[in-house]
Order: C-alpha cells, then structure tokens, then sequence
C-alpha cells in the first residue's frame, strides 16, 4: 500500500498545562536515534487543549519511532535539572519507557504501513 495521500495522525494526551508547543520529531534507524538533525520529520504545534493532534504525511511504509515533548516555556529546548532529568514532559511512540535514559529506538519503533493510521503518545 503506497503511502502517498496518506497520514500517520500522532495524539498526544495527558498535557497538563495548556500553553506552549508540543515538538516532535519522527525516526526511521536506531543510529541517531533522538538526534535532531537524524529526524525524518518534524513539527512544533501550539498546545491548545489537553490533548494535539500532530499529522504527518507522505511518509513511506516502514519502521519508526517518535519522540515528543511539551515545551511548556517555549523556550525551544527540553529543560532539564542541575543532573540531566528532564522537568518538560515527554513520549515516545509504543509509550516506550525512559529508566535511567531515553528508550531505544528499538522499544519505541512501530510499523506503519502506510495510508491513514492513528497512534497515540502519552507524556510522561
């Protein structure tokens, strides 16, 4: 199935403060994994509600794992403490989980096979 014409719609729920941007980013390969520059696709929308519906089109049937975080100041960074923990809330696709560090690009990558599909991320 071709992917032209279609999109993957990523909502994100559980935002608690409604202001700022939501920032997204969108990987196809484990190497450079939450590496900016490695994105495939990216989008910053305005937080408007508790939850933002993010759409990404003409991407190509495959593997990916999506980062996201809530930039509450909309200072354009993830704000992190005095040792490294972030303080902005964050997701991953699948709702991979961050330990001790962020999750793989394994834990979080799903199959999306092209056309219109819809996944969900819940921040943390």
């Amino acid at each position: 199935m071709s992917s032209l014409g279609g999109e993957l719609a990523v909502s994100v729920k559980d935002i608690r403060t409604v202001r700022g941007k939501i920032y997204m980013a969108v990987y196809n390969r484990a190497e450079g994994f939450l590496e900016i520059e490695n994105a495939v696709a990216t989008q910053i929308a305005p937080v408007t509600g508790k939850q933002v519906v993010i759409r990404f089109r003409n991407l190509k049937p495959g593997y990916y794992a999506i980062a996201t975080y809530h930039d509450k100041n909309s200072d354009g960074k993830m704000n992190k403490n005095l040792v490294g923990i972030p303080t902005e809330y964050y997701g991953f696709s699948r709702d991979a989980r961050a330990r001790f560090s962020a999750p793989s690009f394994e834990a979080a990558r799903f199959y999306y096979k092209g056309g219109n599909a819809t996944t969900v991320i819940h921040l943390k």
